[in-house]
């Protein structure tokens, strides 16, 4: 393999060029073979742990035309196109006026350079990476169409360097300026005058041929595929990733005396599957296995014991997986309450011999801690525990290295370590994973690299906007394959999303006979259901009679709306009424964790007897919680099967659910196909598909209205329009608007109410004191940026237990404010019996998001 190209083989002058100073004069400058040293150590040891060249084979094979043969030659260039982005990057701070204004480089022979704009640098460097390969391509030995192959990967690359300090717009605006004469043409004549003494001069560009060179990349992009296409967006991500990685770690080693030796790779998949092969769980699986494994469905029709039918789906995914271990995308299709974290965990740790890296995705960060809780307790025994770490904006950023006497390289690793995700075993949330895969800030690519060889766990994928489902499916199946990924899709309803994708978007389904399961009486027939009350418009009144009926001192009751304001009213009502003789609860949108955790937890421990919860939809997909009886509010389907889930889990009771019609879905549940009144339980064929589990059916149905009226549609909202334009010319802003998983909300303010809370240790937290620490941290100015970030997340943590969701309202009386935050100190006033007072609160200023 080539060396990197040298700053000596661009630049022979006899006067110094930095690229770094600290601030303080605390060091001398770093000069530009310096820091371009630090970055290609950095580069060599994330191409050993990462595996860079079988990445970029991978890239190049989607970039050619199928069946094409990949020639040593061809792949050793492309490869050496990709690592000199990491000594190139930083050439264009040869630029007099970064020198002189940035660094202070007092020893420049010209103090500025015809069309570059200030301090720039990174557009330079792209423009002198461009000028070295350009000749190098044209005057190769490759035919023509690999010429043209080569040309989009080095413009593509050219588009990274030019971007590395900042966000991603579109490779059209960097195409873009090199159809100006007025700027770019300024530069090159400038260069031709040899205007920076001791720049070697330039091979490809000139005044004249810079349109020229422009129009050839669109006349060839033009005519890409849609794989091509996908494979360099992927790709621009990727590279992206790779650069800024090295480039960080590089100027926090000069700047902190920080060195980073690992990026967070799983080295032995034993150590995770070890401990969770002499779990107690894993163990009475397999002692089952070796004694009664196989049974069908027949056999199993009388079974009682529902862990029986854990014990069969997580070996029957298991074998499944074996039979086909090479395949990139899976699908679980489980019912609710049939261990489907388990298996999936299994799965994850049979995948590790090929990956390097666990990323565990839920909907919800409720979701998060409670399975992360679970997994604490698996591996209790061993040190991996550690280094299970959950990724959200609730978690205070955790480093997994030695924390002693707070010293400054901890919070430097520890603040790196979040930024680039360098965890074996990560827990997060859909929105954040999405980032990752298409956000179009700085911050949301730091990370992607590290999803090469990842094994990864999407659950609940049926919360996603169904609106994006053929993008999800075929993004994913692309980034799959590109990055070396292996991905479980888990889902209660959803039979999987191959029609949407097309036939080469298929996925590997983990349990052959689904009947075997979902017709098992244990989960057919675990809970009753009930429509008799759909057969009225139901009134608040009527539903409290009905639920009175069923109070007694040992029964749980689910009560789940659809509007918060009717959940809030219901429970007033329960309160006020004085023949309710067992406690009521509410939990919605507007809870903190706090409260959220002190309501749910008595549940899941079993500690709770008779109750009513009464609740938002928040409640549903994935909670872990066991109640006896239910009343919900129609909605989706997907949303009553999960709410199904919440019901006689452990099936030691009758559980029973009885659906009403209340409130109208439409405004809680915008372009979702699936509230169409004709695929809800208003019509009789939806409730026999709920009750025989046949969502097959059910999807068929929503999955061909949304294949006809969105994905084949001729307006910009079709998939033709959106892979063949805005993927097409990597417009990586329009991209990540369309996948946001969840819409932007301008209307919402966050409100911190102080007030103090007892935790379970006994200690008393006082939130005035929490949001006093928020503002000292904050306006410290004597601690590094990274112990500062570090300590922030730790406070910011304590400060969500007080945080409130409201809508934005300018007048709002509030007793401080930073930032995004209002503060109210006497929040206290604003609750009754230890739950927020919504009236009180609206009485001050403060509107409630629906």
């Amino acid at each position: 393999m080539a060396d990197f190209v040298s700053w000596n083989d661009i630049f022979n002058g006899e006067y110094p060029i930095f690229a770094h100073r600290m601030e303080n004069g605390k060091k001398e400058n770093e000069n530009i073979q310096e820091h371009i040293l630090l970055c290609e150590k950095y580069f060599c040891r994330i191409e050993k742990e990462k595996e860079l060249p079988e990445i970029i084979h991978r890239f190049l094979m989607r970039h050619l035309p199928e069946g094409t043969a990949i020639e040593k030659k061809l792949e050793d260039f492309v490869y050496d196109m990709f690592r000199q982005m990491i000594p190139f990057h930083d050439f264009g701070k040869v630029n007099p006026q970064f020198q002189i204004l940035k660094m202070g480089n007092k020893r420049m022979p010209v103090t500025r350079l015809e069309g570059l704009s200030g301090r720039e640098h990174s557009l330079f460097s792209a423009f002198l990476y461009l000028d070295y390969y350009l000749t190098r391509i044209e005057h190769s030995d490759f035919e023509d169409y690999i010429q043209d192959i080569l040309f989009v990967l080095l413009w593509e690359n050219a588009y990274v360097i030019s971007r590395h300090h900042s966000n991603m717009d579109s490779l059209s605006s960097f195409i873009e300026k090199f159809d100006a004469d007025d700027v770019l043409g300024e530069l090159t004549e400038a260069l031709g005058r040899n205007a920076i003494p001791g720049l070697k001069e330039l091979q490809s560009f000139s005044k004249e041929n810079l349109i020229k060179k422009a129009k050839r990349l669109r006349r060839i992009k033009k005519k890409f595929t849609r794989q091509q296409d996908i494979a360099g967006y992927f790709y621009v991500r990727f590279a992206y990733s790779v650069l800024v990685s090295c480039d960080y770690y590089a100027t926090t080693e000069y700047m902190e005396d920080v060195e980073i030796e690992s990026f967070g790779s799983i080295c032995n998949g034993e150590d995770f599957s070890k401990p969770y092969a002499d779990s107690k769980l894993v163990k009475e699986i397999k002692e089952y296995e070796r004694e009664s494994y196989g049974r069908n469905a027949e056999n199993l029709k009388n079974c009682k014991d529902i862990n029986v039918m854990r014990s069969e789906m997580y070996l029957d995914a298991e074998k499944m997986l074996q039979r086909y271990p090479n395949e990139l995308i899976y699908f679980l299709e489980a019912p609710t309450g049939s261990g489907k974290s388990n298996t999936a965990l299994n799965l994850s740790l049979q995948l590790l011999g090929t990956g390097k890296k666990i990323f565990y995705i839920y909907p919800f960060n409720t979701l998060v801690d409670q399975n992360k809780i679970i997994l604490q307790d698996i591996f209790k025994h061993s040190e991996v525990k550690e280094q299970i770490v959950t990724v959200n904006s609730l978690t205070p950023i955790k480093g997994i290295h030695a924390k002693e006497d707070n010293t400054e390289e901890y919070y430097q690793k520890a603040l790196l370590d979040r930024q680039f995700l360098n965890y074996p075993f990560i827990l997060s949330t859909h929105v954040s994973f999405f980032e990752t895969l298409f956000g179009n800030g700085r911050e949301n690519l730091f990370s992607f690299v590290q999803l090469s060889g990842s094994v990864v766990i999407l659950d609940e994928i049926q919360s996603y906007r169904n609106s994006i489902w053929a993008e999800i499916i075929i993004f994913l199946r692309e980034c799959a394959y590109l990055m070396g990924m292996k991905i479980i899709i888990m889902s209660a309803t959803l039979p999987g999303l191959e029609v949407l994708g097309g036939k080469e978007y298929t996925v590997t389904r983990l349990i052959e006979d689904r009947n075997k399961y979902y017709k098992n009486p244990l989960f057919l027939e675990r809970v009753k259901i009930s429509y008799e009350l759909l057969d009225q418009k139901m009134t608040m009144d009527t539903l409290l009679d009905q639920v009175k009926r069923h109070c007694t001192p040992n029964k749980k009751i689910l009560v789940t709306f659809i509007r918060k304001d009717s959940a809030y009213e219901f429970y007033n009502r329960l309160l006020a009424d004085e023949d309710i003789n067992i406690p009521v609860n509410l939990i919605t949108g507007d809870d903190s964790e706090y409260e959220r955790e002190m309501i749910l937890r008595p549940i899941r421990e079993k500690k709770a007897r008779g109750l009513i919860l009464v609740s938002t939809q928040v409640i549903e997909a994935g909670i872990d919680i066991d109640m006896d009886l239910g009343f919900k509010d129609i909605s989706k389907l997907d949303s009553e099967e999960q709410f199904l889930g919440r019901i006689n889990r452990s099936y030691k009771n009758d559980g029973m659910v009885y659906f009403f019609d209340m409130d109208k879905t439409e405004r809680i549940y915008r372009d979702d196909y699936r509230t169409d009144e004709k695929f809800t339980l208003r019509q009789p064929r939806m409730r026999e598909i709920l009750r025989q589990k046949e969502f097959g059916d059910y999807y068929q149905e929503v999955l061909e209205v949304l294949r006809m009226q969105r994905n084949e549609s001729t307006s910009s909202d079709g998939l033709e329009r959106f892979f063949g334009e805005t993927v097409k010319n990597l417009n990586f802003a329009m991209v990540a608007d369309r996948m946001k998983l969840i819409e932007p909300d301008n209307r919402r303010m966050s409100l911190v109410l102080c007030r103090r809370l007892v935790m379970e240790n006994g200690i008393i937290m006082d939130g005035w004191e929490v949001w006093n620490q928020y503002l000292e941290l904050l306006h410290n100015q004597t601690i590094s940026f990274a112990r500062k970030q570090v300590e922030l997340s730790e406070v910011r943590s304590k400060l969500n237990m007080f945080i409130y969701q409201v809508k934005w309202n300018q007048d709002l009386n509030y007793d401080g404010v930073c930032g995004e935050l209002y503060c109210i100190r006497d929040g206290e006033q604003y609750f009754i019996n230890g739950k927020l007072d919504r009236k009180a609160l609206e009485s001050r200023g403060a509107l409630f998001v629906d």
